[in-house]
């Protein structure tokens, strides 16, 4: 049996940094868990960060104030641009293009965001992941052990019980701070159900990828690496956000549990002739179905019904006449569908079937006021790629610190609710630090 200070479960970006932020705060002792020998999520995945406190953190779910977001959100940008291939690509500064685009998106109805960013590429994602493990020098890793079981012992602090190719190893912990990510949130939500942690259900976003032809989407991505338009749909009153944009990238498929759901990246040495991003329908459920996880895994079950366990997609120009897009027609140089050449190799097919109404109106009446804003970019040869899913559904009520309303369990990350993104997961790894070393290690 291992006896250690603080057991982080995840080493993602929150555990990475509430890692970080314990060292400085002179915590010894501390160990990571995570089943993977790497994380998954976004520090393998493209790496964007946007510095913005609108992006990526809720104030009112932190307990910050936009002082305190900026002056973290800095310390995280001191960490990250230390390492040689994270660079700039959106300057906010004197850019006057910036005031244009929002002016025109203000003209539409639509709140356009651009914050400041940064961006290493898929290709330098496990150079960065090693960069922060670099960083620390007092904490152990158990990689590729997954934890099974959490206990409370009385006097001892928590019992972990985790499982690797060989042997089951218990760890006792002082303090044990959760940051599992999004791919082990609902393990952990299960555990904390046998713990006794509150916790309910949040939204989730559900849309489609587009992947366009660069030309049409250059005259913004030029200005603003990775755009935020925002929109509250006139018909349902609903929003619709783009997600995740990827100048010269490509489309890719991300297997979760039992699905596949598509995603986008970039690379930093490769560039495609193409552009890619999401658009995302925040979906909340009330009485008498609050699961939104189940609503999210229900329509990602259509989509693998639909295409055999493949996304499908659908061209714009077969959109537009409601009917489904074929093998036999998808390059088809008549309707100038060869003008984007797909970077996934997606089923044909007609995304209507798989999506709910609601969210398709919600994100057909987004993509025309999108394309008064950026014209071209509903061109038929236009790709609608579905299902993509974002999974923020398990939220954790805590206190001020992150801990939960079980003495000495923290949360921190998105699968807990208290982020979206790598800046974000960040931001709550050092709150739930702060709290970890003044509560317990004074």
């Amino acid at each position: 049996m291992k006896t250690v200070n603080v057991l982080i479960i995840g080493s993602g970006p929150a555990g990475l940094f509430a890692a970080l932020w314990l060292e400085r705060l002179g915590v010894d002792n501390i160990t990571i868990v995570d089943r993977l020998p790497f994380p998954a999520g976004g520090l393998l995945n493209d790496g964007k960060l946007n510095f913005d406190y609108r992006i990526g953190i809720d104030l009112d779910v932190l307990q910050i104030d936009r002082e305190k977001a900026t002056r973290l959100m800095q310390e995280v940008k001191a960490v990250f641009t230390g390492f040689p291939q994270c660079h700039q690509v959106t300057y906010i500064e004197k850019n006057e293009k910036l005031n244009e685009l929002r002016s025109i998106a203000t003209e539409n109805d639509v709140q356009f965001i651009a914050p400041e960013q940064w961006h290493w590429g898929t290709d330098n994602g496990k150079r960065v992941v090693e960069y922060l493990r670099g960083l620390l020098k007092k904490t152990r890793f158990f990689l590729g052990t997954e934890v099974s079981s959490i206990s409370k012992k009385a006097g001892e602090g928590y019992h972990v019980i985790c499982k690797t190719k060989e042997e089951d190893v218990t760890i006792t912990a002082r303090v044990v701070l959760a940051a599992p990510g999004r791919s082990g949130a609902y393990s952990f939500r299960d555990m904390a159900d046998q713990l006794g942690i509150d916790h309910k259900f949040g939204p989730i976003d559900v849309g489609i990828r587009l992947e366009l032809n660069r030309t049409f989407y250059d005259a913004v991505t030029d200005i603003v690496y990775d755009p935020k338009f925002i929109f509250y749909t006139a018909r349902h009153g609903d929003k619709v956000r783009t997600f995740c944009t990827n100048p010269g990238g490509r489309v890719r498929a991300e297997n979760y549990n039992n699905f596949k759901l598509v995603n986008g990246d970039a690379l930093s040495s490769r560039k495609t002739k193409n552009t890619n991003f999401a658009l995302i329908n925040t979906v909340s459920l009330t009485k008498p179905i609050s699961d939104t996880t189940e609503f999210g895994h229900m329509i990602a079950r259509q989509f693998s019904l639909l295409g055999g366990g493949t996304p499908i997609v659908q061209r714009v120009g077969d959109f537009r006449e409601g009917r489904r897009s074929s093998t036999s027609t998808f390059n088809s140089k008549t309707r100038h569908f060869e003008v984007c050449s797909a970077t996934y190799d997606a089923v044909p097919g007609d995304i209507t079937l798989g999506m709910p109404a609601r969210i398709i109106d919600n994100l057909w009446e987004s993509l025309k006021k999108l394309d008064k804003i950026v014209p071209g970019i509903l061109h038929p040869s236009t790709l609608l790629y579905a299902p993509e899913i974002k999974f923020f559904d398990t939220q954790f009520p805590t206190d001020a610190n992150l801990e939960t309303n079980v003495n000495g369990i923290f949360v921190a990350g998105d699968g807990t609710g208290k982020s979206r993104g790598i800046v974000g997961a960040g931001i709550s790894g050092i709150i739930a630090a702060q709290g970890i070393a003044e509560k317990y290690f004074r």
